[in-house]
């Protein structure tokens, strides 16, 4: 059996692009304490090994002391007889001129540097074999070739095979938000036969396939708020038979989260608006099974009663400030701009007044097409001359979505509500 632990996409050093001092502090504090907490797990679970999928750091910033660091976490695992397997990714290159070719790797370090693949066995302090690894890296910060491909296939089935690369599976969700570095198919690394590869380079945690594993453990710390969730590593067993039993352990000690609030039409006064707001961050922390200190972004949208007042600077930050405390998270970004007045088109379908009749001819356009075609322009922006007809009213019902509240909106004294 072999127990090791994989994780990619550390970015130690990694630079932060948030205003906040503190909470780029926070960040790259964050970054260390986690890769530490992954040697921890990895000595306390008996793992044999450890893969990392490339991006350990970024080339251009990594300093000294992060360098020592590191070297002194690689000593620790050697002292607990664990080997590391680590292939270079695109931000942390192997070529002559980068800084994972010149540090002085313990002797337990094994890199793959090369774009060409390798096969090292992995060997315990008994002399026996536990498995194979193949992996291979990247030369340069722009990698295009399908490396993959280029990975023998198995050839003795007595040991688990393992494979490790820093690429894009090309069938993934996130792959406009990635560069295409190294790009493959799923198809490609199927057909090697390995029981486990150990990807990197998409920061979002997935499993590909189950036969065999292909696994993106996700980067091991969100670095903003677009990379949500629990971040951590993979720790994973193959047995004697070849079967995988795969754990994901959250490691990181903080979450981002991005969360939209939109159902505030009963936010009439402060305490209710507080209420409705802790209740849905409360809700979504415990189904989303957020762990570890929470950097919150809000956004409050839609019909509100206190659209107006949430406009003032003062009172958002007043409210900022009084759901960071009640909700105990570690960073709060509050934005308000999608909030609109609570404005009901039926309260104004009668009486003696313009909007009244607007309506009501909005309402006849809803379900008279000869109507609808007759009042709309002959040439309509964004839509085809060559379009038919059915299109051509498909088009127009698209663009009188929500157009009674609009008229409302522009032709009612807001204060007045």
């Amino acid at each position: 059996m072999i127990k090791f632990l994989h994780m990619a996409d550390v970015h130690l050093d990694t630079v932060f692009q948030n205003r906040d001092a503190r909470l780029r502090s926070l960040l790259r504090d964050a970054v260390r304490e986690t890769f530490q907490a992954g040697v921890d797990l990895a000595l306390a679970s008996g793992c044999q090994a450890m893969l990392i999928g490339g991006d350990l750091f970024d080339n251009q910033t990594l300093s000294f002391v992060t360098e020592k660091f590191l070297l002194s976490e690689m000593q620790r695992l050697a002292l607990g007889d664990v080997q590391v397997f680590y292939a270079t990714g695109n931000h942390d290159p192997s070529g002559d001129i980068y800084r994972a070719r010149k540090i002085r790797w313990p002797a337990n370090v094994h890199i793959f540097a090369q774009r060409t693949p390798e096969v090292v066995p992995l060997i315990n302090k008994e002399g026996l074999l536990l498995a194979m690894i193949a992996g291979a890296g990247h030369e340069t910060p722009r990698e295009g070739e399908n490396i993959a491909s280029l990975f023998p296939e198995v050839s003795r089935e007595d040991v688990p095979h393992l494979a490790l690369l820093h690429a894009l599976v090309t069938e993934s969700s996130t792959e406009n938000e990635h560069e295409r570095y190294a790009p493959c198919t799923l198809q490609d690394l199927k057909e090697k036969g390995y029981h486990y590869w150990a990807l990197g380079h998409v920061h979002r945690r997935s499993v590909f396939s189950e036969n065999p594993y292909i696994v993106y453990p996700g980067n091991l710390v969100g670095r903003n708020p677009r990379e949500t969730g629990s971040k951590g590593a993979y720790l994973v067993e193959i047995d004697d038979f070849g079967h995988v039993k795969l754990d994901f352990h959250a490691l990181a000690p903080l979450s981002w989260l991005n969360l939209t609030i939109d159902n505030l039409t009963t936010a009439d006064n402060f305490a209710k608006l507080e209420q409705l707001i802790v209740a849905a961050v409360t809700k979504e922390i415990r189904e989303n099974q957020v762990v570890g200190k929470v950097f919150l972004r809000l956004k409050l949208s839609g019909l509100c009663p206190l659209y107006r007042e949430l406009g003032e600077a003062e009172n958002l930050l007043a409210l900022e400030e009084s759901l960071q405390a009640l909700l105990s998270v570690e960073y709060l970004e509050l934005k308000q701009e999608g909030l609109i007045p609570p404005l009901y088109a039926e309260e104004y379908k009668q009486g003696p007044h313009i909007l009244s009749e607007l309506l009501a001819l909005l309402d006849s356009v809803e379900t008279d097409d000869n109507l609808l075609q007759r009042l709309s322009p002959e040439i309509l922006a964004g839509l085809s001359g060559n379009a038919g007809t059915k299109e051509r009213i498909e088009y127009l019902r698209f663009l009188l979505k929500d157009l009674d509240y609009e008229a409302v909106a522009r032709l009612v004294e807001v204060d007045g509500q």
